[in-house]
């Protein structure tokens, strides 16, 4: 009974695209162009999320401890400090490594020989979230032995500082990827439940004739469902094979000409295009099923 039904139901649909295929190729057409709008904003909206995670984890702050601060406690301090909730890395920097460094990155470091390191221990600290800096910033303020912290709590959370435009430009990627997502899925169901909603009309009398014999609203309605799935499935795989070679070729420009900007790898172009095939399918269900609710709810009359 179960194969029957099934069986029926997949010759049903292939019947209903091969009978309307015009129609059958512009929708597919149509939801490729929708997926391919929005394939490619949400690739641009991880590449900025890649590049904004790369300048969240070079965001750092620096406390300087006291020059007569010992050695000892200063390290058990760092040793605290990366227990903290909103830390994700520290590294402690004696004042002896901090003073070779300095003497690397000046031009002028031979005149420096000879001289007594002025510099004091210090630890870089590394936060989790960028909007958790200012007030890492305030708790290292409030350290024993600290003498400075590099930002301040004061400008790390000035409006305008760059850890402030870090956040920002999280929050507006996380935004923009919200209303885009929606936009693009209300106008694919829409362009759905139209085609679906046109082949429904167009056998009218198809539907009356099951419904006179007993067909459950099941057996009337998943051929169109399923019409609807196989349509936005291949508009999806469309844009699939537009998207992923041509973010492939970006990303492989890029590494030679332009390092320092950060593209997704290759490896999340897979788990990419499988949503992208997953969200076609959906919007074709989705679509199908607006269209065929509303049809049904009502019994088709016969118009001779």
């Amino acid at each position: 009974m179960i194969s029957a039904a099934l069986d029926f139901i997949c010759r049903e649909a292939a019947l209903h695209l091969r009978r309307e295929r015009l129609i059958a190729i512009a929708t597919i057409s149509t939801v490729a162009v929708l997926l391919l709008v929005l394939g490619a904003v949400v690739v641009l909206l991880i590449d900025v999320r890649l590049w904004t995670d790369q300048m969240s984890r070079a965001l750092e702050v620096s406390a300087y401890f006291q020059r007569d601060f010992p050695r000892e406690r200063a390290e058990k301090v760092a040793a605290q400090i990366a227990e903290w909730p909103a830390v994700s890395e520290t590294e402690f920097v004696p004042k002896e490594e901090g003073w070779e460094w300095l003497k690397g990155q000046l031009a002028s470091s031979a005149h420096l020989k000879g001289l007594e390191n002025p510099l004091p221990d210090r630890v870089r600290v590394h936060a989790d979230n960028p909007s958790d800096v200012p007030q890492i910033a305030k708790q290292l303020e409030e350290l024993e032995g600290v003498k400075d912290v590099v930002p301040s709590a004061t400008e790390a959370g000035r409006r305008g500082s760059f850890a402030q435009r870090v956040v920002q430009a999280r929050k507006a990627v996380a935004y923009a990827g919200v209303a885009a997502g929606i936009l693009v899925a209300l106008a694919g169901i829409f362009i759905v439940h139209n085609t679906i909603r046109l082949a429904l009309h167009s056998r009218w009398r198809e539907i009356y004739i099951m419904q006179l014999i007993g067909a459950t609203r099941f057996i009337i309605a998943a051929p169109f469902l399923l019409e609807g799935t196989i349509q936005g499935t291949l508009g999806a795989a469309l844009a699939c094979c537009i998207l992923v070679p041509v973010h492939m070729y970006l990303r492989g420009l890029t590494a030679r000409s332009a390092p320092f900007v950060f593209l997704a790898p290759d490896s999340a172009m897979l788990p990419f295009a499988l949503l992208l095939l997953l969200t076609g399918a959906l919007l074709g269900l989705t679509g199908s099923a607006v269209s065929i609710r509303r049809y049904m709810s009502r019994r088709p009359q016969w118009h001779g």
